[in-house]
């Protein structure tokens, strides 16, 4: 299942050069992140009132090209692998229908109370076991 986010680039985004600062990439995959999970019918929110987060553990992107003020960006993301309380999710970012960056995100589900991992409450399971994983979306 993908996930298609549309992002309009804010001046705050930029830095001196006027192009995007490389950690804003990772706030829009946060919000492809949360539109996925939304679009599959989990909210970070239920998660949190079913105390359980799900933080992140591993975060990698590869850049390609700029982008900056003003341009229409697309994040399209998906869920590459689901193991265990593990989650990594793929993403791909385009302006102008070309490939800006790409990269992941790896999760891990934790119990609130303990912040130890966990095994994701079971409404959480059935929609993710029930979600197209799309291995080959990213090739790292």
């Amino acid at each position: 299942m993908l996930c298609y986010s549309k992002i309009k680039v804010r001046y705050a985004e930029t830095d001196q050069m006027g192009v995007v600062y490389y950690a804003n990439y990772f706030v829009w995959m946060e919000v492809g992140r949360t539109d996925l999970l939304r679009n599959t019918g989990l909210t970070y929110k239920e998660l949190e009132e079913s105390g359980y987060a799900l933080p992140v553990i591993s975060a990698y992107a590869r850049y390609y090209l700029p982008a900056s003020y003003d341009d229409d960006i697309e994040v399209v993301s998906a869920i590459v692998d689901f193991s265990g309380p593990k989650l990594k999710i793929g993403y791909k970012i385009y302006k102008d229908k070309k490939l800006i960056c790409e990269g992941y995100t790896e999760h891990v589900f934790i119990s609130i109370s303990t912040k130890k991992p966990a095994k994701p409450p079971e409404k959480f399971l059935e929609v993710l076991k029930k979600s197209a994983i799309e291995k080959s979306f990213i090739d790292f």
